[in-house]
């Protein structure tokens, strides 16, 4: 999560930067690079929780039983 905080916090501080309009052309080309880059690492932060958040409410759902129902199976 707090990872997440500062890839979010860096992309509004290249935001507005470019906002004000102060920087030169070749400073705007890099930094929608790292916005993307950013948007792309907060993506894949979202889809990891999310699948810890999945993975969790199914151990919970679970009982105690079922994992040594599915080893005897095997």
């Amino acid at each position: 999560m707090l990872l997440a905080t500062q890839v979010e916090e860096r992309r509004k501080a290249l935001l507005e930067s470019m906002g004000r309009g102060t920087d030169k052309f070749e400073s705007y080309l890099t930094a929608t690079g790292e916005i993307k880059g950013y948007m792309i690492v907060q993506g894949m932060i979202s889809d990891v929780m999310a699948a810890d958040n999945t993975v969790e409410q199914e151990m919970f759902d679970s009982t105690p039983t079922d994992n040594v129902v599915t080893l005897e199976k095997k």
